[in-house]
């Protein structure tokens, strides 16, 4: 009885063992545990919306409203965007001028800027094809310059003058008529115009003693008005030497108004 306990106790010590014990199985059977398939557990996952940047607006081209500008507003150069041309006053060949090119505005003639470049020479070129808008944006032209009217003179009551003796006129020659406004003036009236309008410097591209010869125009029809014109010729240095130039006043009213390049009719400054 004693020896079937024992052997009772040894049986009962291996199937503990073998149940509670999975390395010691493997030792006495000679089996490895097979491992329980593990279901996994879903995970909850949170899907996050794509999120749509919205692109920055173009920048625009900066916009000036140039219409009202007059000369003495401009910058003193602006720098050609494309390619252009100039003509000098005299000259058939055109001047290529690439883009880059700093040149001097001289006016604004509606969308176009007309520019000089090296005294003589002058072309036209598109406002928008310079950086003349850009200058004014970051440098605001000043407000153009207005002459002030004279003051009129106070008057100053006298109170009971005395009477001064009348001085006794003195003969003096008589002065030459100046010429009536609308009347036709002779040659010698017109060089006389143009020479005291070179002299008292209503232009700048040239002065009295660069003048080599006067001469009286014929009549002619500039923008719907009819003028009298007159022709100077003088010598300067433009891009292809010392050349012999000439320059046409238009007269009105027994005054010159504007003088002109003869070919392009552009004005002269």
């Amino acid at each position: 009885m004693k020896f079937f306990f024992a052997i009772l106790g040894i049986f009962g010590a291996g199937v503990l063992g073998y149940v509670l014990e999975p390395d010691m199985r493997y030792s006495l059977t000679g089996m490895a545990p097979i491992a329980e398939a593990v279901t996994p557990k879903p995970v909850a996952t949170t899907t996050t919306a794509p999120t749509t940047t919205t692109p920055a607006p173009a920048p625009t081209a900066p916009t000036y409203d140039y219409s009202k500008l007059v000369p003495n507003q401009l910058p003193e150069k602006v720098l050609l965007k494309v390619q252009a041309t100039a003509t000098a006053e005299g000259e058939s060949d055109a001047l290529a001028l690439p883009a880059g090119t700093k040149v001097t505005p001289v006016r604004i003639e509606g969308a176009e800027l007309v520019f000089s470049i090296l005294g003589t020479a002058q072309g036209k070129v598109a406002v928008a094809q310079t950086n003349l808008i850009e200058q004014l944006i970051a440098n605001p032209p000043p407000p153009p310059v207005v002459e002030p009217e004279p003051a009129p003179e106070p008057v100053v009551a006298k109170k009971n003058p005395e009477p001064m003796p009348e001085p006794e006129p003195e003969a003096k020659p008589e002065p030459e008529p100046a010429p009536a406004a609308g009347a036709t003036l002779s040659p010698d009236d017109i060089v006389k115009l143009m020479q005291e309008s070179v002299r008292s410097a209503q232009i700048k591209e040239f002065t009295f003693d660069q003048v080599t010869g006067w001469k009286a125009g014929e009549e002619e029809e500039v923008d719907g008005s009819k003028f009298q014109t007159g022709l100077a010729a003088y010598k300067a240095e433009t891009i292809f030497g010392v050349k012999n130039i000439q320059a046409k006043a238009l007269i009105q009213e027994g005054k010159v108004i504007r003088w002109i390049w003869p070919t392009s009719g552009l004005e002269i400054q």
